[in-house]
């Protein structure tokens, strides 16, 4: 074999992908987000182009849409003629969102490019300078809802130099994830990979170290849970092993901060400490634009001021001013107030009277899990009855009671102040 392989492991990149539930408001935040997954693309075919890689794989979800877009068709296929100028070669297995069902326009995409089987799983050479360096076995989606253990088709040749699987699946039953693909760690080492190239969980991982069994993850963030860099994966491959580095590839980062209230006493704190978290949760956003969730919490003296109409709206707005003078700009899409009003509940408790008696109803309350649970049902069910279930967000019954108790002791107190 003359020398080691090299290429590069990418997933997920959902182009034409929607940004859901944002507030992108500012027209220069709007048009970020819109580029991001297309600017990922750039981002993955630059890295290719400078690591001067044998082959670029494709582990699925390429488009967001089983019905994808022609601009969006138009820009991959422009992509992969870069790639093509350069003499790398692409490989795709189609995954969930975009399987061999889905209908496009049909493009012509060049020849270095190639899209695996539906049907069977299927092995391609990839040769240098007339020798065999590599063999890559790949298996795409036939349909969106793909329940079959594809890995099961999976087996290196006995004369193969190296071998790399690519396949998009969930291994292990992944929690949060759609079962497509099932398989496990080992229906994946008894194909004998030197490295499988795996696509559909969003936040990279390495499964297993060896052989590589890795999730290079999306390349571009696509929501506010996708905290954190994405990318590619560059991988050197020879009979010794595997050398796998991450290379940022998103154009913008998504992040989020907590704030503590509790010795904050006006809103020039407040807005200071959120100016501060705000800093703090774009630090290792790497010159690139990001979108920030901030949350105050802690029983603060500033809760009364928080809880007057506008001013919540008022100090998000101010913070967003102050992200976008930034450059790059950093965007506050929501600001949420979680603080709780001053109190001494130990003060409270050990009173007689009937706030007493309230903080020690929801104590015994919050003590027990099933019957915090069974009051907010039994407040509840009428509201959420009304209600179709699927619009209507999980609840956390112990965080709900506490609200409720404080609400309800600061206007108790605030009427005993009078």
């Amino acid at each position: 074999m003359s020398g080691p392989v090299r290429f590069v492991h990418a997933a997920d990149l959902h182009l034409d992908a929607p940004f859901k539930g944002i507030d992108a408001s500012d027209p220069r935040v709007r048009e970020d987000l819109v580029a991001a997954p297309l600017g990922a693309l750039d981002a993955v075919v630059a890295t290719c182009l400078d690591r001067e890689v044998d082959f670029l794989l494709l582990a699925g979800d390429v488009y967001n849409s089983a019905e994808r877009s022609l601009r969006t068709e138009f820009a991959f296929r422009d992509a992969c003629e870069r790639l093509e100028e350069a003499g790398i070669r692409v490989f795709i297995a189609r995954g969930n969102h975009d399987p061999a069902s889905g209908r496009s326009a049909a493009l012509a995409m060049p020849s270095n490019v190639h899209v695996f089987p539906a049907d069977e799983v299927e092995r391609v050479v990839v040769e240098r300078d007339g020798e065999p360096i590599c063999s890559v076995y790949g298996r795409s989606f036939r349909t969106a809802a793909e329940t079959a253990n594809l890995a099961l088709g999976f087996a290196r040749q006995d004369d193969d130099a190296l071998a790399v699987g690519v396949l998009h699946t969930n291994v292990g039953g992944r929690p949060g994830h759609e079962p497509y693909a099932p398989c496990s760690l080992d229906d994946l080492r008894a194909a004998r990979m030197d490295y499988w190239a795996l696509g559909h969980i969003h936040k990279p991982e390495v499964l297993l170290e060896d052989p590589p069994i890795v999730y290079s993850g999306c390349t571009q963030g696509l929501h506010p849970g996708e905290h954190g860099p994405r990318g590619c994966f560059v991988v050197t491959l020879d009979g010794s092993g595997a050398a796998v580095e991450r290379v940022s590839t998103a154009r913008l980062i998504w992040d989020a901060a907590s704030v503590a209230a509790d010795d904050l006493l006006t809103v020039d704190d407040l807005r200071e400490a959120l100016v501060a978290a705000m800093d703090g949760a774009t630090q290792d956003a790497d010159g690139i634009p990001a979108v920030v969730r901030l949350e105050l919490h802690g029983r603060s003296e500033t809760h009364a001021t928080l809880a007057r109409r506008g001013i919540l709206d008022d100090l998000l707005a101010d913070v967003r001013s102050a992200g976008l003078e930034r450059e790059p700009w950093v965007w506050v899409d929501r600001l949420t107030d979680r603080t709780r009003p001053a109190l001494d509940l130990d003060l409270v408790r050990e009173g007689s009277d009937f706030a007493a008696d309230l903080v020690r109803l929801t104590d015994a309350l919050l003590a027990d899990e099933e019957a915090a649970a069974a009051c907010l049902d039994g407040v509840m069910r009428p509201v959420l009855g009304a209600l179709d279930a699927r619009d209507v967000p999980p609840v956390d019954s112990r965080d709900i009671i506490s609200r409720a108790r404080d609400l309800a002791l600061d206007r108790l107190l605030a009427e005993e102040r009078r």
